[in-house]
């Protein structure tokens, strides 16, 4: 199971800092978690205005010496002062943790406000960050506060981004794209809901709108022969095939595959497939069922390394009406929760370790035939096909491709869909 031993939470006094101590609370009950709390306050700040300022004193004031003496009273009581101010921030959660018998401490840095926060969170072994989505200077109309933005983009750890005072209660939902982190959060998902007694649902979205615009725009701009090609019958039934009945495939056993982990766990999964761009789907979706928490991975499926949020995740993040629960990245296969005895554990990582090796090692060939055959597949998915064709020689320990194993993925692709 994920396990929450340690959550930070960084409090302001804001309304988000109330729903944020109940929820913390909530989950440190379920999962015998210690809560620090934490502040940051900008004494340096103070500081410096109160330096700019000293032109605008009385002359009397101006002496070096008295300004000396009066720039060490303003820091002290500045200092002193912010820092009262900060430990009553934590009061309420240090009251609740205790009425509850939960563990707490209390964290106040100086400085300035997101930095300190990523230094401490990245710095410590927190499992689980959980975060206002604006403080005390919200400003109306913002989907999200600078500090909560920052801080979520430069941490690598479980973060709970609250947006309303309602409770894990009801259903929560999962999305997933068939990368480890979207795997990852249906652990995560699945957890929650056994602790808090929830509906889980996964969501999957599969996208072949754009791979239609792009295959009728590059019909549209071809002339002659190729143009012939790409606007034939064959190619339509083959961009359909591959593309929309091809997507569909792939992301419906995305969902059967956390089906088949979510089982384990004993509970009972609804899964959802939705078609078109996937931030959108997903927003439209939790804005009709209404959920208490979505859970995503930080990125997807398309990541590049150093890429610090999804474009699917930011947007989801911006403009969910929902608590957003997202993933750090992903555990190793013998940590996972799923599995649970240690002999299932070897034969997973080493039918891992074997599954990367070939891939990694292994190459393969192709005949003519068989790239004549493949060339007539568009240009902007070939990769896929080429790899799915690849992926088929190699299960049948095949180093050869020909004409005939294009045949057999072909036909393989068109019995799973019930093509003709």
């Amino acid at each position: 199971m994920i396990l929450y031993k340690k959550i930070f939470i960084p409090l302001d006094n804001s309304k988000y800092s109330d729903f944020c101590e109940d929820i913390a609370i909530s989950i440190a009950k379920k999962s015998n978690s210690e809560l620090v709390g934490g502040h940051v306050y900008a004494a340096s700040l103070h500081h410096k205005r109160f330096k700019e300022m000293e032109v605008g004193l009385p002359e009397k004031y101006k002496e070096e010496s008295e300004l000396k003496k009066q720039r060490e009273y303003h820091n002290s009581l500045i200092g002193r002062g912010l820092r009262m101010i900060s430990d009553s921030y934590l009061d309420s959660l240090e009251r609740k943790s205790k009425e509850q018998s939960i563990p707490f401490k209390r964290n106040i840095k100086e400085g300035k406000n997101y930095i300190e926060l990523v230094k401490d969170i990245n710095n410590n072994d927190y499992d689980l960050v959980i975060i206002g989505v604006r403080g005390l200077g919200e400003v109306e109309g913002n989907a999200i506060g600078s500090v909560c933005e920052r801080v979520v983009r430069r941490i690598n750890t479980d973060v709970l981004i609250v947006k309303n005072k309602r409770p894990l209660s009801g259903r929560v939902i999962v999305t997933v794209d068939g990368s480890e982190q979207s795997f990852r959060a249906v652990e995560m998902a699945s957890d929650l809901a056994v602790k808090n007694n929830l509906e889980l649902e996964a969501v999957s979205v599969y996208d072949p709108h754009y791979h239609r615009v792009a295959f009728n725009g590059i019909a549209k701009i071809l002339s002659g022969e190729m143009g012939e090609v790409f606007k034939s019958d064959e190619q339509e039934k083959l961009h359909e095939d591959v593309i929309d009945k091809g997507l569909e495939k792939i992301y419906q056993g995305h969902l059967e595959s956390a089906l088949n982990k979510v089982i384990k766990s004993g509970l009972q999964l609804k899964t959802t497939l939705l078609e078109g761009k996937p931030y959108d789907q997903i927003l439209k979706y939790i804005e009709k069922v209404k959920p208490s928490l979505l859970v995503l991975g930080r990125t997807g499926i398309h990541a590049i390394d150093g890429l610090d949020l999804g474009s699917a995740t930011e947007n989801i993040l911006r403009n969910a009406n929902c608590n957003v629960l997202i993933t750090k990245s992903r555990q190793k296969v013998e940590t996972n929760p799923f599995y649970q005895d240690e002999e299932i554990v070897k034969r997973e990582i080493m039918k891992e370790q074997a599954e990367e090796q070939a891939i990694t090692t292994e190459t393969v060939s192709w005949t003519e035939d068989a790239n004549t055959l493949i060339s007539k597949v568009p240009a902007f998915v070939r990769p896929m096909v080429v790899g799915e064709v690849e992926n088929y020689a190699r299960t049948k320990g095949s180093r050869e491709i020909t004409r005939e194993i294009v045949e057999e993925v072909k036909s393989k692709w068109a019995d799973s869909m019930n093509y003709s």
